[in-house]
Order: structure tokens, then sequence, then C-alpha cells
């Protein structure tokens, strides 16, 4: 339509309703917009099929790395002299590619999820350092197990079990290559006989010892979890409720043993970055609270940093609350640092520690040569998106240890050292990706977009208005002839 061939009224309706149609979408859009923005970054982050969150769950969308690092024993014949520390060299790592799929979950109604997760691992021969066939020398897990399950045992049948663990394999140390200790096990004549023997005292559970044997790609050994999908309450996502079925470990007391935590890979939007979060760590049958300690910038996005502190694996120590980790039967609790797993890890005498004991008392450290802790390469981070929950980074790093102890009644334990054994550390590596990082920007900035857009049609429309105001005082709507003539005539 051309503005010439419009008269005065059609050319105040246009210009006013213009202005007057931007002004009221852009205060509308000022005023909702923020709200509506929350809800549509919800809606998209709650576990439940059709949305991004519950794709990502399913099948994690970004490589995962397990990284074991080994610790070869170099002078286990010298463990019986007082003067000369086990030492030991670290080797590795070994570097696997894991694979996470969760499969044969139930939605429940009341906003909960039971599955499965399996994990399977694929060893990664360019990113490791050594081969699965370099050679590991460490002590005798199965040896020390039956060992110490015995040990307050009565006279005569420690006998029998020094007679038997003499006989039938018992030893010390052990040297075998990397595959067998980590995922393929290794066959063993104690092992072996044990089973044989079949006795409820001395419980073996496994046919071959591997720190992960049977593990790899089983779909029931991290167990049934049972986690909150948002559904009904935003800030509960991710939260765990069960393991296999149970809000109680079973392996400390309460409360302690609670069911508590995340599992690591959801987290609820508007995270409160003065406080704590809550890990559930299926390996060591506990939950770890770690603190917040500085940011990370990462692809465009700034993660708080969470992290392992003195009091994570403290027993009770320094930090009181911690004393329920501590098993009631042991003589001594560990030291803060260390935590004792022998329910957890079918009896055997396993405690876990940061890697080279980072932040343990210095006596485990003091034990040991060839261990060195530092903080940028032993520390326990979990990286977090606070706006949206979302894992930027994480190193999950975990040391197993192995308590040995002496006992005049065994031949193989009579006159050494007590010593944690380090066996081996391992670091769970993941970090997002740049795609995804796009969408969590996208998540963040969606309420100023929309805000700022909302702005720019106010002032779009009030241009409009305040044209079509000083057009009406200046009743210069309709360009007369004797303006024409004005403007020649100057």
């Amino acid at each position: 339509m051309c503005c010439e061939c419009c008269g005065e009224t059609q050319r105040k309706s246009w210009v006013f309703g213009i202005g007057s149609l931007f002004a009221v979408l852009g205060i509308v859009l000022v005023i909702i917009w923020p709200n509506l923005a929350d809800k549509l970054v919800e809606n998209g982050l709650k576990l439940e099929p059709g949305t991004d969150t519950y794709d990502s769950w399913l099948e994690a969308p970004i490589p995962i790395y397990l990284k074991f690092y080994m610790f070869n024993w170099t002078n286990p014949q010298d463990i019986r002299n007082p003067n000369i520390k086990p030492h030991f060299t670290e080797m590795g790592p070994y570097v696997f590619l894991e694979k996470h799929k969760k499969e044969n979950f139930t939605f429940f109604e009341n906003a909960t999820v039971a599955y499965y997760e399996r994990r399977t691992w694929f060893f990664d021969e360019q990113q490791s350092n050594g081969t699965l066939l370099d050679m590991i020398t460490a002590a005798h897990a199965i040896t020390a197990t039956v060992a110490d399950e015995m040990r307050h045992s009565k006279k005569f049948i420690k006998k029998i079990v020094n007679f038997m663990m003499n006989t039938e394999g018992g030893t010390l140390y052990t040297t075998k290559p990397v595959h067998e200790w980590i995922f393929d096990g290794y066959q063993d004549d104690l092992t072996d006989f044990l089973n044989l023997f079949n006795t409820s005292k001395i419980d073996i559970p496994y046919k071959r010892f591997g720190w992960l044997a049977d593990r790899n790609g089983s779909l029931e050994y991290d167990g049934l979890f049972t986690i909150h999908t948002g559904t009904d309450d935003i800030s509960n996502l991710g939260r765990l409720t069960h393991w296999n079925k149970k809000n109680e470990t079973g392996f400390y007391k309460l409360p302690c043993g609670i069911v508590n935590g995340t599992t690591g890979d959801l987290f609820p939007p508007k995270m409160n970055i003065q406080d704590e979060i809550t890990i559930f760590a299926t390996d060591a049958c506990r939950f770890m609270n770690l603190r917040p300690e500085g940011t990370l910038e990462k692809h465009g996005l700034t993660a708080t940093r969470w992290v392992g502190t003195e009091e994570t694996l403290d027993s009770g120590e320094n930090y009181p609350n911690q004393a329920c980790f501590c098993d009631p039967r042991l003589q001594e609790c560990p030291k803060t640092g260390v935590v004792e797993c022998k329910e957890c890890r079918d009896k055997a005498p396993i405690y876990s520690s940061f890697p080279h004991f980072y932040l343990a008392d210095k006596s485990y450290l003091n034990a040991v040569s060839g261990l060195n802790p530092e903080k940028s390469k032993h520390e326990f981070v979990m990286a977090v998106e606070p706006t949206t929950g979302v894992p930027v980074q994480v190193h999950g790093r975990i040391q197993i240890n192995m308590m040995l102890e002496p006992d005049d009644d065994y031949d193989i334990y009579r006159g050494i050292q007590k010593v944690l054994m380090p066996m081996f550390w391992f670091d769970q590596y993941a970090e997002l990706s740049p795609e995804l990082a796009s969408k969590a920007k996208l998540a963040i900035n969606l309420s100023d977009y929309g805000l700022y857009f909302g702005i720019a049609c106010i002032v779009f429309g009030s241009i409009f208005l305040i044209t079509g105001i000083t057009l009406t005082i200046t009743k210069r709507w309709v360009r007369r002839p004797v303006d024409d003539e004005d403007l020649l005539t100057n």
C-alpha cells in the first residue's frame, strides 16, 4: 500500500498500531519470559522420554576413560627388614575407553526410575603408557584375605589354616601381567582349593582373582539403582533413593550406611555453589561428600569445582560425624584419609584412599617409598555447571590399598612389617564436548535472550509511538502543498 495514498487516519492507525504492538509484546516478554524460559529449561532437564537428559542418561554421549595406575612392589624380599621400606614403582596409565548404557529400567509413578547400568571397557593402547603384558608384583590378595578372616580364630584352627596356606598355594606376593590383575583375573591354586574345600568359614566368591574380574560387560555387577527423575520436583533430579532395592547399604552403621547422593551423572539445576555435593561410590559401598573449591573455565562455561577433602575419607579421627564409617569390630580405626572396605570387598583387607595417600595421615606415606602425592594429579574433582547441573569435567580418583599385618601363627606373615600396601589407583575421566557445551550455554542464556529481545521490541515500538505523537503535535501527518512550495523556494 502506497503511503502517499493513505489518509491521515490510516497513517495514524499504522504507526500507533505497530508501535503499540511491539511495545506490548516487549513488555509481555520482559515480564513473563524469565519464568517461561526457566520452565522450558527445567522441562528439558527432566529425566523422561523425549528430553535431551533422557537421551544422554540412557547412553553416555561423551567418551569416558578409566586410567589404571598399577604399583609394582620392587623389594618384597625385604618385608621382614624393619630398616627397609616397601618400595613401589608406579606403572601406567593403562587406559580403557568406558561405555555406559542403562538397561532394564522401569519408571514409577512416584517420579523415580530403577535401572541397571552395563559398563564395558576397551583397552586404548595409544593413550596408554605400557601394555597389558607388563608384569606387576604385588601382595597376594587371597592369602591376605584368608589370614585376615581367620586372624582371631583359635590356635588349633590357625594351625590348620597355616598348613593349608603353606601347601595349597598361599604366598606373600605374586607377579602377574596387567590384564590378569585388572579384568581377566588369574588362576590361583589357593583359590581353587578354597572353592573345592567349600567352607563358610572362608568365603572366596570367585574362581579367578582380578580387581575387576567378571565386571567387564556385566549388567548386574554394580547393582540396581533407583533415582529421582525430577518430574515432580526438579531439585530432586538424580538423587539416589535405593541401591539394590534398599535405602541402606548394610556395610556401615547409620547414618553412614544410608544410600545417599547421586551416581555422578545427573545433578539438579540451580545448584547452591556454597553447599557440598554427595556422590555415591559403589566401589566403596558408601557416599562421599565433596566441597566447593574454585571454578573451571571450559568451552565458554564456568563450572564450580567440587573436590575431595580431609573430611571425605575420614573415619572419625578428625571429624566425629564420620565415625560411623569405622567398623566397631576393628581394634583401631584407620587414620584420616583412609577408609576400611572389608565388608564391601568380599571381606578382603581392602582400604581406599586418594591416590598416593593424598590428604591422608602422613604415617601411611612414611611407611613406604616411591609415592609422591600431588594435588593437581591426585585430587578427586567434579566440576559442574551449577545453573544447568551439567558435569563439565570429572576426575574420579581413588586408590585401593591392602593391609599386611604380622602374625606369628602364619609362616608367611611371621615377622613382616605392618604396612598398608598401595595396589593401584584409577582416574575415571570425562569432559563435556563442545557441542554439548553449546547446548548448555543456550539453556543458561535463554532467559537473557528473551529479555534482550523484549527490550528491543519496547525500544522499536517506542520509536513508532514517539514518531506518531510528534507528528500529531506538529500536525504533519499529511504533507500539504504549501509545504512543497516552501521547500522549493528555500
